[in-house]
């Protein structure tokens, strides 16, 4: 539970922001939160507009309503991915569920599952997820199979 309050302490950041929009970058799930605010862009001169937080997700997740309909998860389609900005959910606070899932609770009842917590049992390091501000040079606070820790970038 120790290791709970760690993780919930950085997504408190994300309280009352709107998941703004979502895709795909290669393998990683991305959901940005806030904003948009205005950042250089990471390869050339110029702007780009991005939430003001994005969570990077490397691991089994599903989108889900109070009904239990999956929205979209990491088998979804570009299109399925991208729809969930448009809902404009407002994230609300964390909690882990007894089989160790991550739920990060929305406004509109609905749900983001996260399978990648912590585990003693790991036998590879992976990283599950990471929660950073785009185009800022700030620490990202990444989940891994041997923990939580924020990385200088």
């Amino acid at each position: 539970m120790a290791e709970f309050e760690v993780i919930r302490k950085p997504l408190s950041k994300l309280r009352g922001l709107p998941m703004r929009s979502a895709g795909w970058a290669g393998d990683i799930a991305w959901f940005q939160f806030g904003g948009p605010v205005e950042r250089p862009k990471a390869r050339g001169p110029g702007i780009r507009k991005v939430g003001e937080y994005a969570l990077h997700l490397s691991c089994p997740w599903r989108w889900v309503t109070s009904s239990g309909f999956v929205r979209a998860d990491e088998h979804s389609n570009r299109n399925a991915l991208g729809a969930l900005g448009s809902l404009q959910a407002i994230y609300v606070d964390a909690e882990l569920a007894p089989d160790g899932e991550l739920i990060l609770r929305l406004d509109i009842g609905d749900a983001l599952a996260i399978e990648g917590m912590p585990s003693s049992a790991a036998t590879h390091k992976s990283e599950y997820w990471r929660l950073l501000q785009p185009g800022l040079n700030t620490p990202h606070f990444v989940v891994s199979t041997t923990g939580t820790l924020w990385v200088e970038r």
